[in-house]
């Protein structure tokens, strides 16, 4: 059977490449687009990282797997956690591959800890840590001795922009040689590599010279995938659109009197001149003149409940807004990107919810644009055993705009993030070339369908509990039709 290539490109999508590749800049890409099966994939709510990696590699949407967002909420216990001691609750489709084909994966976020899969586990950034990321432990010096590899960057573009960009090129170079290496040396028939910071240019630059130059290096090396016995999938987590609206929404709940919070401690500190910004560009030129990583050693000997009330040179506090919130004054409080969660409780949590799911539905921008394109009740966008868990609402914004959940300042609304210039969407790319696939186009293909298809094209078993749908459609024949659900 022709070995299967799965790549990840995290934040890709055809709005920021169709022009490109009309153009000519990314031979390979046109290739696959014309002669294979493409589509956009839509992710879950909110259109970000963390959940939907964990999405794609269990076929489950985020109430079965806990995970709502970067950080979860948790209105109860009034604290904010990072999920990841849930990241391997549940199994990953290429754990069920790994029984019957040689299997490698390589940079995936949310895979940390590495685990005993396959020939080679390869964690991915942003969250795996700089030492123990791969499964066996011994693959790690191999990996850096051949290609110095690294999963993490050190410098920050807001303080070093031209050797941080650089950074991420290396990183991503270096990705795609140890797959291809893993890919030979372990004599593998199914790969999945994921590159993550491509997605950190699209939010930086969006269609910079500089993110078109990443883009090329990107094509260069999908070139080495390509041959009459490969099948090669590409796909992301989700889009990206050029921002051109940013709304806070914490700071609209607070306007609207349903969040209270107090940023004493954030204001006495930027008065003071520290702040976020002015910590990294500090630890960013120490960098180069210390035998160690400042960075960790800052996190390591810093308390959380400063950094999390650090502002940046704004005065606006981002990470700790649950640190801040007067709880017995707080009605509402959201995560980035659309997550929205009560603590109200019966006989007025839904009257209060209506009202505010009536109230987002009617806000626009300044212009009159909509900040969503629908809102939605928790219940309608998630199923799974944590129903107690997941937002109360969820809103899914309107393409363009850059939901900000920091705290202080006034505006509500503002024309351009500082700091950004690309936003995440739900659309994301879906593109496959290979003996298996057909050629056109797929509608409506969610990044929940991609395990289920991929185990079913594999004579794989699909576990009933996987949310996803198996996409016959794409496929040049249909593979085990009698098989499918």
């Amino acid at each position: 059977m022709a070995r299967t290539i799965v790549i990840g490109l995290d934040g890709a999508g055809f709005k920021l490449l169709e022009s490109w590749i009309r153009a000519g800049e990314l031979p390979t890409l046109q290739r696959i687009t014309e002669q294979g099966v493409t589509g956009d994939l839509q992710s879950v709510l909110p259109p970000v990282t963390s959940p939907n990696w964990k999405a794609y590699a269990t076929g489950k949407n985020p109430g079965q797997l806990g995970i709502f967002w970067w950080y979860n909420i948790d209105t109860a216990n009034q604290r904010v956690y990072l999920p990841a001691d849930r990241y391997h609750d549940h199994a990953e489709y290429w754990d069920l591959l790994a029984k019957q084909e040689r299997v490698g994966v390589i940079g995936v976020p949310t895979t940390f800890p590495p685990k005993s899969v396959g020939e080679a586990y390869v964690s991915g950034a942003p969250d795996a840590d700089t030492t123990g990321f791969t499964v066996p432990a011994e693959l790690e010096d191999e990996l850096h001795g051949r290609f110095d590899y690294r999963v993490t960057t050190r410098r920050s573009l807001q303080s070093e922009t031209t050797a941080a960009y650089e950074e991420i090129l290396d990183r991503i170079d270096a990705q795609f040689k140890a797959g291809k290496y893993l890919l030979d040396s372990r004599d593998l028939s199914f790969l999945q590599l994921t590159t993550f910071y491509i997605n950190v240019l699209h939010h930086h630059f969006w269609d910079d010279e500089r993110t078109l130059r990443a883009w090329k290096l990107i094509d260069d090396h999908l070139a080495s995938f390509l041959d009459d016995e490969t099948n090669l999938v590409l796909m992301s987590d989700h889009g990206h659109a050029e921002i051109q609206a940013v709304f806070y929404i914490n700071r609209w709940l607070e306007q609207e009197g349903y969040l209270s919070f107090n940023t004493q401690v954030s204001s006495t500190l930027h008065e003071a001149g520290i702040t976020a910004d002015r910590i990294n560009e500090t630890l960013a030129e120490m960098d180069s003149h210390v035998p160690f990583d400042p960075q960790s050693v800052a996190e390591q000997f810093v308390p959380d409940s400063l950094i999390n009330r650090l502002p940046n040179d704004e005065g606006n506090v981002g990470r700790g807004k649950l640190d801040t919130a007067n709880w017995e004054q707080t009605t509402a409080i959201a995560s980035a990107q659309g997550p929205l969660y009560l603590t109200v409780d019966s006989p007025d949590y839904e009257s209060v919810r209506d009202e505010l799911i009536d109230k987002l539905e009617r806000l626009t921008t300044p212009d009159g644009r909509p900040i969503s394109r629908a809102v939605y009740r928790g219940e309608n966008v998630y199923s799974g055993v944590y129903a107690d868990e997941w937002p109360d609402i969820v809103v899914d914004k309107a393409p363009s705009l850059h939901i900000s959940d920091t705290l202080g300042g006034d505006e509500i609304f503002t024309r351009e993030h500082e700091k950004w210039r690309g936003v995440n969407t739900r659309s994301g790319l879906f593109a496959a070339t290979g003996p298996m696939f057909t050629t056109g186009t797929i509608d409506e293909i969610s990044i929940l369908d991609l395990a289920p298809t991929l185990l079913h094209a594999h004579d794989c078993a699909v576990p009933s509990d996987m949310d996803g749908r198996i996409r016959t459609s794409i496929f040049a024949t249909d593979r085990n039709a009698e098989r499918t659900p």
